[in-house]
């Protein structure tokens, strides 16, 4: 096995000595003007297309993962609003509204429900819990991490998907 490839030619016999002296004499004239081997340079181009492959393909995957990383920041921002600005809800009063096509409670005071109704303050939902928040910040959440609002009263107005009555319209504050 420590023979070379030349060698273990010419012992098979492939190859002759003289043929062997001239594909040497060759290559090496080909050095020295500076010529490339075909094989030499096609083996070059297929590594630099693999490299260069690679290389894209490290850099989409690294502009997924930061945009990953981004989206994660952004939305645990937009919790940390939410906490931060909560309003302390513990009234009495039942408030239903629609959540993921479901009918949820949440018990405020009579002002909180005035202001619901008004579209002051808007209902999100982080850490499995409903939380009043301040409507100023509704966009700003909405733009970070728009699932996290669970309902504004932008929502609650329904009249528009199916007006039975349009004479008598449901006011905003009925408990029902």
């Amino acid at each position: 096995m420590s023979d070379s490839l030349r060698d273990q030619l010419r012992k098979a016999g492939l190859a002759d000595e003289q043929t062997l002296r001239q594909a040497k004499t060759q290559k090496r004239k080909k050095r020295r003007r500076g010529e490339r081997d075909e094989e030499q340079a096609a083996t070059s181009e297929a590594a630099a297309k693999r490299e260069a492959d690679r290389r894209a393909r490290d850099r989409t995957l690294n502009r997924r993962r930061q945009d990953e990383r981004e989206r994660q920041a952004a939305e645990q921002s937009a919790r940390q609003m939410v906490i931060d600005n909560e309003i302390a809800h513990d009234g009495q009063e039942r408030f239903q509204f629609s959540h993921n096509g479901q009918i949820r409670p949440i018990h405020v005071s009579a002002a909180q429900r005035r202001d619901l109704a008004a579209g002051k303050i808007a209902i999100a939902r982080t850490r499995g819990r409903y939380r009043l928040i301040p409507n100023e910040l509704v966009v700003k959440i909405q733009a970070k991490a728009a699932f996290l609002i669970a309902w504004t009263a932008a929502d609650g107005a329904t009249q528009d998907e199916s007006d039975d009555y349009p004479d008598h319209p449901v006011p905003d504050d009925l408990i029902w």
